[in-house]
């Protein structure tokens, strides 16, 4: 299996990421760190966020024109979640390991300015893209308190995937990466199950969903979009501050409140975030 050193970013998908960059700033705090610009082999522009509480971050990727693969993917499938990147400390004995486990990066081995990096591809990971790097110079990374946000964000909990055989998903990711089950649990009357895996090195986990039986929105979002990546999961401080600052921002989450798995949650719809949808879930009280 790799090595991980850390997970690094989750990357996005916009086709404005200035825009999209101040609503991520005025609903959950994220803070802008850098801007990148087009240039021969990496055809977006686009900037990077810190995600409050962590040393992950959130990077925005806009195409630079119509050739771009960003807009192919924008085309395909709208503004939304593109690609979860990782570290590893060797990028070629990764690669070598990868082949060893069967799987071939696509692309080979590319470089920027400050990485080299390698994909595994969508049909090979069960539906994520995922980017593996290594730095060519050592940058500390510092996580980052920040700002709440008008949601009140207190913390990166886990990103969701969508799959039609969790078994499958979890031994591919456990084979791969590491990833260990932390929980288990079935939903029958949601149409669902789903397991959560530590990913290691980091404090982000991986939520595995399937659905159970042929209706239900996971066969929805099968259905549509296929495999792959399906939510992200964040703490807020209080659930109720959160409703009344969707209140005046004129957003209704669907469905309202929920109360299983997480006690009180609620969804905020892509159409709300222009492409991803979050859960937002509140802690109970000791």
């Amino acid at each position: 299996m790799l090595t991980l050193t850390r997970f690094d970013h989750i990357s996005m998908a916009a086709q404005d990421w200035r825009e999209q960059r101040d609503r991520f700033e005025r609903l959950f705090g994220f803070r802008f760190l850098r801007r990148f610009t087009p240039h021969p082999g990496t055809p977006f522009e686009g900037c990077v966020t810190r995600i409050r509480n962590t040393q992950i971050e959130w990077e925005l990727l806009q195409p630079d024109g119509p050739e771009s693969f960003v807009q192919r993917f924008l085309d395909q499938r709208g503004p939304g979640l593109h690609h979860l990147t990782v570290q590893v400390p060797d990028i070629e004995e990764a690669v070598a390991e990868l082949e060893r486990l069967g799987v071939t990066p696509f692309g080979g081995i590319s470089q920027d300015t400050m990485w080299w990096m390698a994909y595994i591809h969508p049909r090979d990971s069960g539906g994520v893209l995922w980017q593996l790097y290594q730095p060519k110079s050592d940058n500390p990374v510092n996580g980052t308190k920040g700002e709440a946000g008008a949601l009140g964000f207190r913390r990166l909990d886990h990103v969701s995937l969508a799959s039609p055989d969790l078994e499958a998903q979890a031994a591919w990711q456990e084979r791969v990466f590491g990833m260990e089950v932390e929980s288990r649990w079935d939903v029958a009357d949601q149409g669902y199950k789903g397991c959560l895996m530590r990913i290691p090195n980091t404090e982000l986990k991986l939520e595995i969903l399937e659905p159970l039986g042929e209706e239900g929105f996971l066969q929805d979002f099968l259905g549509k979009r296929g495999k792959g990546l399906h939510h992200v999961s964040c703490e807020v401080e209080s659930l109720d501050r959160a409703l009344e600052a969707l209140a005046a921002e004129g957003i209704e989450p669907p469905g309202g409140v929920g109360g299983e798995r997480w006690k009180r949650n609620i969804f905020l719809s892509p159409r709300d975030t222009n492409g991803v949808l979050f859960q937002l879930f509140e802690e109970p009280s000791p």
